[in-house]
């Protein structure tokens, strides 16, 4: 198990130095996001705690659950637990297929249980400034079994 959360994290740094132009950016944060899940899924295995991911218009947060049903950011991985996205990208999500009202988020949206089980959401990645039919967007979707897949959202 240990083996398996130093992959996770090498191949997080990975995700995280790649580059290039918007629809490689717009890859580049459903990787980011679905490396992190992944990551953050084992930690939860593995240390037998709740972790959650919180979403707002702007980026996301991973977080803990304490003893006590209190949330907060888990104190051995403070650099892989909270993304801001630039501000010209945009963050949609629909958890158990209903949209979510990202400015008000004062929980995490997304739970990753200690048995490996998970909520089942949609967040699409888009261009601020970008519309119409041939805007490129990416979705990064989690099952119940905690399995996340990123794809291009094709018109």
């Amino acid at each position: 198990m240990v083996v398996m959360v130093l992959i996770g994290i090498i191949t997080s740094f990975a995700v995280l130095s790649v580059g290039g132009g918007p629809r490689d950016r717009l890859a580049e944060e459903g990787r980011r996001l679905a490396a992190l899940l992944e990551l953050h899924q084992q930690e939860a295995i593995l240390r037998s705690e709740v972790r959650g991911v919180l979403f707002t218009r702007s980026g996301y947060a991973l977080l803990s659950q304490n003893d006590k049903g209190e949330w907060r950011t888990p104190a051995a991985e403070a650099l892989l637990t909270r993304r801001e996205l630039p501000d010209d990208l945009t963050l949609s999500l629909w958890v158990e297929n209903r949209p979510v009202d990202l400015r008000v988020a004062d929980r995490p949206q997304v739970w990753l249980l200690n048995s490996g089980e998970a909520t089942e959401f949609v967040a699409v990645f888009g261009l601020a400034d970008a519309q119409g039919p041939n805007t490129p967007l990416y979705r990064v979707t989690g099952d119940a079994l905690g399995r996340s897949t990123v794809s291009e959202v094709n018109p």
